[in-house]
């Protein structure tokens, strides 16, 4: 199989040669592999045998390669590196590697909608989109996708998490006005990749985290009422006018509305944080198995960073064992391979994977 029809089976359930090979790391971990692989950098993908594969635009003006998520477009005289929302973080270094942590929230002290209306909301025309069809071209034997923020998790750094908590549940017309301008941005950004890619992407991820470690951050009526026409309008989009899957990302535990994630057309979850509220992998292949597929879930959080590698070894072959019974099932980490995780459990996960030595 060549690796875009392996995922194509996996996601139509069917048995594949091997399971689904991806990858994502914080760069800490990635160098640590490539120094035990012996490899270099760009031959990371190929060494690993990653059947999925990306592409998306440039950011036309960057202020610094710090950055939470979006691109940092100004960095303050006191440090605060603030992204195209406006939305502040600060660099946090720890032992293990150097995070953002946010900072400062633009719409936090809004006292009128009028205020939200009127703040520097950013648009597409942000990006280069003129190299995507050269980045998929050579890449379609494998499995090619782009990438989307979402709008739940922005919304709440706009305007502070317990301030659009209090939005949804006191004032429903300033939370519908901050989501609405999200939502235009990232549909009009994601039409324009698919747009540039002519074809040649597959699927688009949607990442936006709603769930926690002791499960979903609203209550699944308010997130049924706010967050899934939105989401639903983005699928639609992406599945009716492209014809691309869907692969959501969403970190926590999120149980209470994975039916209605399948209903609206969610094809992937990802990273499947198995150690959270709701997340046990027996009971989601069980229960939504044969209607969704799985892409993830090597513990991040415990696992790989205490483990020796024959107990990665063992609970690796475990995921492919449950999760990828009659495909569905795409092997990666819980979230990503974090600084603290050594090399040889990383190597670990692949070699069970692949069923020979990296």
């Amino acid at each position: 199989m060549t690796s875009r029809e392996r995922i194509e089976a996996i996601l139509n359930h069917q048995q594949p040669d091997r399971v689904g090979i991806d990858y994502a790391a914080r760069p800490e971990a990635t160098e640590k592999l490539v120094k035990a692989l012996g490899v270099n950098p760009g031959e990371l993908m190929d060494r690993l045998e990653m059947d999925l594969r990306g592409a998306g635009p440039a950011i036309k003006e960057q202020a610094s390669d710090l950055c939470y998520a979006d691109p940092t477009v100004e960095v303050t005289d006191d440090g605060i590196y603030k992204d195209i929302w406006g939305v502040g973080f600060t660099p946090n270094e720890t032992e293990v590697g150097e995070y953002m942590d946010l900072a400062y929230s633009p719409l936090k002290d809004v006292t009128d909608i009028r205020q939200i209306e009127e703040h520097p909301w950013p648009t597409a025309d942000l990006w280069d989109y003129s190299m995507i069809a050269d980045q998929a071209r050579p890449n379609q034997d494998y499995f090619v996708g782009c990438h989307s923020r979402g709008i739940f998790e922005i919304s709440w750094f706009l305007r502070g998490f317990d301030g659009f908590m209090m939005d949804l549940a006191m004032r429903p017309d300033w939370a519908n006005c901050v989501m609405d301008h999200i939502k235009d941005y990232v549909m009009d950004r994601t039409r324009r990749i698919l747009d540039a890619g002519q074809g040649m992407i597959h699927w688009v991820e949607y990442n936006d985290d709603v769930g926690g470690q002791g499960g979903i951050l609203v209550s699944p009526a308010m997130w049924r009422e706010f967050v899934k026409p939105r989401m639903a309008e983005f699928i639609r989009m992406c599945k009716d006018e492209y014809g691309c899957r869907i692969r959501y990302h969403c970190c926590g535990g999120m149980r209470p509305i994975i039916d209605e994630l399948i209903e609206i057309g969610v094809d992937i979850l990802n990273p499947l944080q198995t150690i959270a509220e709701g997340m046990e992998p027996v009971a989601l292949k069980r229960d939504f198995g044969d209607r969704i597929t799985f892409d993830g879930g090597i513990d991040t959080q415990d696992l790989l960073p205490h483990a020796t590698p024959d107990e990665v070894r063992k609970e690796t072959q475990r995921m492919i064992d449950v999760l990828g019974k009659d495909g569905g099932y795409i092997i990666a980490p819980s979230h990503v391979f974090q600084g603290d995780v050594p090399a040889e459990n990383i190597i670990a996960v692949y070699e069970t994977a692949l069923g020979h030595k990296l």
